[in-house]
């Protein structure tokens, strides 16, 4: 039982709450909306019995709350063995600590729990802005502790302060474990909710879709590169191949999607590479899409880990990519292949498939080609030559019906991206050229400043690939016919004034704002690779570059060297904030009038009271008698009763009385003092 010592006082108890919203700030926007409610109740009752008017809540009323938060979490959570129902279970019993918050104990209990769920915060987001905020709260939550310690650490001032001394004296070792502590995985791993917050290109293509991912500039894509830059109507970021069709909607189908049969080759070298080496090598850092699916050029290789390699020329990822995620490619142009394998029954019948009724123009367009004798590459310019004279490029384009690709082919006439794409493919596949559509980005935009590639969300593109016997699949891009700017300039350049009309700043055509955005990504890039990506390949070579040979004594010294710097810096710092302690005005002035003293020839002993050294003045220096003991009395008054007028008193003393009341001998060194 706590002692009423023990009980918690009210500057105690403010400085837990502000230490909890600080922590749980951020969850608010995340969690379930009775959760921020739950922990505003919880305070409002702890409050209250504070007050006197409440009591702590007993146990019934404490097993009632725990079956209504175990309701309240599975009403609001699918599943319970995720990353989001996992986070506010912490975040609930967080809160319920306040129904039982008594003791300093019970508060040491919270705070801690209080870093938890701020660490919490990174495992969504790693970015600036998210670091800054997680600085802030481990500065509020360690005031927070510093404030249990009584009511004088209490102050805000005080309390904050000693926090920011705390944490710049860890800051030396949070560096140096940084750098040499090993980076070792997860030991567990905890599925997040990949239903929610699902952004970039999707597991299918249906017309709108990708009109839709034009409306956004959130980056995608960063890409740094190892040597040669691709040229921008080379830059095709493959990630997904649909060869499904229903007649409206594109989709992987099973054999192409690697969850639903699809082959992946997941060590590096376990397909055959060309003899010569690849055209590009590049890194990748990817935004969060909470799918596996990778973007790199055609015929990539990753060496990364939990990166593997599709038969269809792909990248995936073993798991979905719920942050930030980087990996290195190489990348062989398809004309490397001197000897191209013929394609296997089962992949010409997938990429031949069509719905066995539907868009029956389009079917008898086709069908008069191939009587008329044309091949499959003559078909394909006749379909791309249509597009070029008749079709327009356009963001808005009308809605289609049961037969899209007839009422788009022969009706609107006008279409984004996977309009065109979609209908190039069918209306091959009807002409019995095997044929599939593909989905990544193409292009992006070169940043100076840091050397990379930044693709953005609008980026976004569809295009064709068709199989030619003897050459394998070749790369076809219906959209280039119509609007050739696309490919070469960017959706920018392509859309006019169409490009991000419906945003609510037209932020893209400020100059001074597009400047300060690229700034920012520079930034955001410089901060990932520095600190998010410093994986133990990264640390490895830092390590090598600061150590040479990296062995088990130079990394004691690399401990023990900073470790005991530190500590010494800790040491001298104690010793001279000790000699350099501020004292009390009247204590001040004292020790400045026994100083004076002492060059008179009169010095105060150790542990000697002002009165006593006041009469053995009197008694050595009969003519300072009447000015010591003024000087003793105005400083006990000042310094025990708190007196304003005596500190003032004593300060005048101190600057006309004292140099006048002495001889001449000593009128020298006393004013000099």
């Amino acid at each position: 039982m706590a002692t009423t010592q023990d009980l918690l006082p009210r500057e105690s108890l403010l400085w837990i709450f502000a230490a909890q919203f600080v922590a749980l700030l951020p969850q608010f926007t995340q969690l379930p909306l009775w959760v921020p409610f739950a922990w505003a109740f919880a305070v409002y009752w702890r409050l209250e019995v504070f007050r006197g008017r409440r009591d702590l809540p007993g146990r019934t009323l404490k097993l009632l709350v725990i079956f209504l938060i175990i309701a309240g979490l599975a009403m609001s959570y699918r599943r319970w063995f995720a990353l989001e129902p996992m986070v506010a279970l912490l975040t609930v019993s967080f809160t319920l600590k306040n129904l039982e918050l008594v003791s300093r104990r019970d508060a040491f209990v919270s705070l801690l729990l209080a870093y938890f769920v701020a660490a919490t915060l990174f495992v969504r987001e790693q970015t600036i802005p998210y670091a800054l905020y997680g600085l802030l709260s481990v500065v509020v939550i360690t005031a927070a502790l510093a404030a249990q310690m009584g009511s004088f650490s209490a102050r805000p001032r005080r309390a904050l302060g000693l926090s920011l001394r705390l944490l710049a004296q860890a800051t030396p070792l949070m560096l140096l474990l940084f750098v040499v502590m090993p980076r070792l995985g997860p030991l567990w791993s905890v599925p997040q909710d990949t239903s929610a917050g699902r952004t970039g290109v999707s597991d299918s293509m249906a017309p709108g879709d990708f009109t839709r991912l034009s409306k956004s500039d959130k980056p995608a894509l960063r890409i740094s590169f190892d040597g040669p830059i691709p040229p921008p109507e080379q830059r095709y970021w493959r990630g997904l191949v649909y060869s499904e069709f229903d007649g409206r909607t594109w989709r992987q189908g099973f054999g192409v999607d690697p969850r639903n049969g699809g082959r992946v080759y997941w060590r590096s070298g376990e397909r055959p590479l060309p003899q010569v080496g690849p055209r590009y090598r590049y890194q990748v850092i990817q935004e969060a899409s909470r799918t596996p699916w990778l973007f790199a050029l055609a015929r990539p290789v990753s060496d990364s880990t939990e990166v593997g390699e599709t038969e269809d020329d792909r990248l995936v990822k073993r798991t979905p990519v719920y942050s930030r995620f980087a990996y290195e490619v190489r990348s062989w142009p398809r004309d490397t292949d001197s000897v191209q394998a013929p394609l296997s029954t089962a992949e010409r019948r997938r990429n031949l498939q069509l719905p066995v009724e539907g868009n029956e123009r389009t079917r008898k367009w086709v069908e008069n080609l191939r009587r008329r004798g044309l091949g499959a590459e003559q078909i394909s310019t006749q379909l791309l030559a249509r597009y070029n004279r008749e079709f327009t490029y356009t963001l808005r384009p009308p809605a289609l019906g049961v037969d899209s690709v007839d009422e788009f082919l022969f009706g609107s006439k006008q279409g984004f991206c996977e309009h065109f794409a979609g209908s190039y493919v069918f209306a091959m596949r009807a002409a019995g050229v095997p044929a599939r559509v593909v989905a990544g980005y193409q292009g992006g935009e070169w940043v100076r400043g840091e050397q990379y590639l930044l693709v953005r969300e609008y980026d976004a593109h569809a295009w064709a690939e068709i199989w030619l016997d003897g050459r394998g699949w070749q790369r076809v891009d219906p959209t280039a016919a119509v609007a050739p700017e696309r490919v070469r300039d960017g959706l920018e350049s392509a859309a006019g004034e169409e490009f991000m009309q419906d945003s609510l700043l037209p932020l893209h055509r400020i100059d001074v704002l597009v400047k300060l955005r690229l700034q920012w990504d520079m930034i955001n890039y410089r901060w990932y690779q520095t600190v998010v990506s410093f994986d133990s390949e990264r640390q490895r070579d830092t390590l090598q570059r600061l150590l040479g040979d990296v062995s088990p004594l130079r990394m004691a010294l690399l401990f023990a060297l900073p470790t005991v710097l530190a500590l010494l810096g800790v040491l001298a710092w104690i010793w001279y904030s000790g000699r350099r302690r501020k004292l009390p005005p009247a204590e001040r002035l004292y020790r400045k009038f026994c100083r004076r003293m002492a060059r008179a020839g009169v010095k105060r002993d150790a542990g000697e009271t002002p009165q006593d050294y006041a009469e053995r003045i009197a008694a050595q220096k009969p003519r300072l008698a009447t000015l010591a003991q003024r000087v003793t009395d105005a400083f006990e008054r000042a310094a025990y009763a708190g007196e304003s007028a005596a500190l003032s008193e004593l300060r005048q003393l101190l600057r006309w009385r004292l140099a006048s009341a002495v001889s001449p001998a000593h009128k020298r060194e006393l004013v000099g003092s």
